[in-house]
């Protein structure tokens, strides 16, 4: 016995399980969260779930379960990575462009530069190898430094941007490809090995490279993540 039916709401109405073109827009459509009047945090070593308060400048949150340092506070954490990135920033350009070593073999001297490295391994016939060194040693450097200085320059200036948080995800994201120390730890071993085989002498663009390690090692350390994106949060919803 046919059964009848009423007005469906066009919204709503399904044709084989297919759900209609304005419902799967609506479906489509990203969802945004509100903000938790408490904030919870996971502990990273045994998953323990719990509240966390605010913390006072210099102070730490330990789990109670395992004893892990769930977040510190740390005290001017955006003036003084601001700083040090900066520094950092200064000391790029030389570091890559002057010098790092002067080799001296048989009366005949030659100069290495970072981006002389790449140069050599595109020559010798190692593109993929020549990529890797560019991107992990010079371009990810520079865009993490580039990345954290305007992010933590408007914080410090309360200058809202709708990309804000995109340049700080990005930047953590980047963070991880940044590999100065490993360049530093391969001409470390270069270094010794010439020592047999030529004279050799460090040029300024080593010191300014190690003065860029340094810098942008401490401005890492220095810097507390969870407070920037606090200050991202208020600055982007007053």
């Amino acid at each position: 016995m046919p059964c009848s039916h009423g007005a469906q709401d066009p919204e709503r109405s399904t044709t084989n399980g297919v759900v209609s073109g304005k419902s799967r827009r609506k479906m489509d459509t990203p969802l945004t969260l509100n903000h938790l009047s408490t904030d919870l945090a996971a502990c990273p070593e045994c998953d323990l779930l719990m509240e966390l308060s605010a913390l006072p400048s210099g102070q730490k949150a330990v789990c109670p379960r395992c004893g892990a340092v769930i977040r510190e506070a740390k005290a001017d954490s955006v003036g003084r990575s601001l700083a040090l990135t900066a520094a950092a920033l200064l000391l790029f350009i030389p570091a890559n462009f002057l010098p790092i070593l002067e080799l001296s073999i048989l009366g005949q001297s030659s100069a290495a530069t970072m981006v002389g490295a790449v140069d050599i391994l595109f020559a010798g016939g190692l593109p993929l190898v020549g990529l890797m060194v560019l991107f992990c040693s010079i371009l990810a450097p520079l865009a993490t430094m580039g990345l954290l200085f305007f992010v933590l320059v408007s914080v410090g200036l309360n200058r809202a941007s709708h990309f804000l948080a995109r340049l700080f995800r990005l930047y953590v994201h980047l963070d991880s490809w940044a590999m100065l120390e490993v360049y530093m730890i391969g001409l470390l071993i270069s270094i010794i090995k010439l020592l047999d085989m030529a004279k050799v002498e460090v040029g300024i663009g080593l010191v300014c490279f190690v003065g860029l390690l340094l810098t942008s090692l401490a401005a890492k350390a220095t810097l507390d993540r969870t407070a920037v994106w606090e200050e991202i949060e208020r600055i982007c919803n007053r």
